[in-house]
């Protein structure tokens, strides 16, 4: 990471973040685009090699964490 290590994002934060990022997909008219073109910087490349990674570490424990979440 740049200028050393962050703290990683709370799940919560990945979530305003992904928001954000689609958040700047849309048209004036609130409406979905049907392409964007979208200049990233260095900082949101890096928070979305994070949240990918997370999600990959994440992924072989989906069936327990759905449990968790939905409680059953």
């Amino acid at each position: 990471m740049s200028d050393g290590a962050r703290p990683p994002m709370s799940i919560s934060e990945q979530a305003d973040f992904i928001d954000y990022l689609v958040g700047r997909t849309v048209t004036r008219t609130g409406a979905t685009a049907a392409e964007t073109t979208m200049f990233l910087s260095a900082d949101e490349v890096e928070s979305l090699n994070a949240v990918a990674s997370r999600l990959r570490r994440m992924a072989p424990h989906e069936a327990a964490i759905k449990r968790v979440v939905v409680g059953r």
